[in-house]
């Protein structure tokens, strides 16, 4: 199987791109439904941006008749059921609702233009607080539903924004009977609260206008700015999109990482169709098997590609199979602490990994080989003895779903109080060094959980392994430590330094782990760096 060179393309679809006039549509409709909700405010809404501060009635309200809807009659509470409905206060808080569900989804960029969507809400009351345009006046001015002020009308704004979330969740779940459904149910939905409005008299002609105009704004804001297809221009580059580059990818998946499953697959299926790739093969892990045989398997099928969807055992698995073999290898980043991602500059969003997974380019990334008492591992990440060892052991894996990377800080002082060991270093062809510590860490990469820098010079691709030797016996010593990774600048007090190999000899059975596995314990860690073994997706 022929595999493409370091450094190249990960993607050569044949597939033209979408025309540049479309790359910026959100843009423009931003802009232009902005400034039209501007003119129309100038020009109809009374107050102080208006040229006649005691108009009372923008000429085009005169289009319609005054309502005459009865407090008591069957439509007239019909009306308000529907006003009480369409709360903008209940809106807003179904929008916060998918805001955290986008995010915990891995949906980053969708949570984004979600908050931004969530935001027109709250930017209605101010500004009609600030034009202090009163409502028409009627039996049900003193409805639940109503407000003071009724330029711009916040329930149409608020049905805007709710119509055009319930498109793009529909559009971001690759649901398309469920995106036309939407659009019409939305559009409808809209349509029907400016009815009930007007019908109760809370609302003029001129005060439903601005409230679409502004909720459109806010609408194509979130798409600009959160960076997400907009559904035009994704229908317009799935028409264009036909040719086929007859490659195809294997995913490797953790199926405990993920609450979806059939979401996972809608969403590599609709990135792999649009960029003309065929059929992907699914590989499901196993608790035995972490992804190993999987990674076999997909050299075995002659792929193109191999994407990990998992964390990172997940990700140290699949990697160890295919060093060596240039098997272009894709992070959709799943687990709590996603290091190699993170050093890589891989996005966190699962959209935006998948896209990179199919266009990004190819980087041949070191991989350690560690051989210990009872065997041989690699390591793509960290691996460590002592302290790490036990906070990974103690880490409750159902403490992890919860508050994800803060599991390991209550581990952390769960074993706030180790015992030191001693141990005999050998660096490359250095005299060994004997010393006490509580704690031998490795590193490939220099980023940590929680973005902390704790190997400042590291780089997966330098061809040596860093290593720290810390034993914090004071609480100084323990401030320095912390220090030093928060700040990234080496600490008196540490021993930091680099091999390409490395060789840890203790005085007993000591816990260590790999990538945030934990391993056993062993007496002997010999580590050896092979050099750019792993190639790996990253951004242009």
């Amino acid at each position: 199987m022929t595999q493409p060179p370091r450094d190249s393309a990960a993607s050569t679809s044949t597939s033209p791109r979408a025309p540049r006039r479309l790359k910026y549509v959100e843009a423009v409709l931003c802009i232009g439904f902005t400034l039209a909700f501007l003119v129309w405010t100038y020009l109809s809404a009374p107050g102080p941006l208006a040229p006649c501060a005691t108009q009372h009635a923008p000429a085009i309200d005169a289009l319609l008749p005054t309502p005459d809807a009865q407090l008591r009659s069957a439509a007239g509470q019909l009306a308000e059921a529907l006003a009480t409905f369409t709360h903008p206060i209940l809106i807003l808080g179904l929008i916060v609702t998918g805001v955290a569900y986008a995010y915990t989804a891995r949906m980053r960029r969708l949570s984004v233009s979600l908050a931004i969507a969530a935001a027109g809400i709250p930017t209605q009351y101010l500004i009609a607080l600030h034009l202090a345009h009163p409502n028409p006046g009627h039996a049900f001015s003193d409805s639940i539903a109503a407000f003071e002020y009724s330029y711009p009308n916040a329930h149409i704004t608020a049905m805007t924004l709710a119509s055009w979330v319930l498109v793009t969740l529909a559009r971001a779940h690759h649901r398309s009977a469920m995106v036309a459904a939407g659009t019409v149910l939305g559009y409808a939905a809209v349509a029907v609260t400016a009815v009930s409005q007007w019908y109760m008299g809370l609302a003029a002609l001129s005060d439903l206008i601005g409230g679409f105009l502004l909720g459109a704004a806010f609408a194509n804001l979130a798409l600009w700015v959160g960076g997400i297809d907009a559904i035009l221009t994704s229908w317009v580059n799935r028409r264009l999109s036909r040719t086929s580059s007859e490659k195809r990818a294997a995913v490797i998946y953790n199926p405990t990482k993920f609450d979806d499953l059939s979401l996972l697959r809608r969403r590599v299926a609709a990135e792999v169709r649009a960029a003309g790739w065929l059929p992907t093969v699914w590989l499901e892990t196993t608790p035995d098997d972490p992804g190993r045989s999987m990674a076999r398997r997909a050299l075995e099928a002659s792929v193109d590609l191999v994407m990990v969807a998992g964390g990172d055992g997940t990700v140290r698995a699949v990697s160890s199979e295919l060093a060596g073999t240039e098997m272009p290898m894709a992070l959709i980043p799943s687990g709590t602490g996603n290091l190699l991602a993170r050093n890589l500059s891989i996005p966190l969003d699962t959209d935006a990994a998948i896209r990179l997974a199919l266009h990004g380019r190819l980087k041949p990334i070191d991989m350690v080989t560690c051989a210990f008492d009872d065997g041989q591992e690699r390591f793509v990440v960290m691996a460590g003895m002592g302290l790490d060892a036990q906070i990974m052991e103690s880490t409750d894996s159902g403490l992890k779903k919860v508050i994800r990377s803060g599991a390991y800080a209550v581990a952390a002082v769960q074993n706030a109080v180790p015992d030191p060991f001693t141990a005999t270093i050998t660096l490359d062809d250095a005299p060994p060094v004997r010393r006490q510590m509580v704690m031998a860490l490795m590193g490939n990469v220099g980023t940590i959980t929680a973005g902390m820098t704790l190997f400042p010079r590291a780089t997966p691709s330098d061809g040596l392994v860093d290593l720290l030797l810390a034993s914090p016996g004071k609480v100084v010593d323990w401030a320095r430590l912390g220090a030093q990774i928060l700040t990234g600048q080496e600490m008196e007090g540490f021993t930091l330094t680099r091999a390409r190999k490395v060789l840890i000899e203790t005085d007993r059975p000591i816990p260590f782990e790999l990538d945030g596995d934990t391993a056993g314990s062993t007496r002997t860690l010999r580590a050896e760096v092979e050099d750019g073994a792993l190639h790996v997706v990253v951004p242009r």
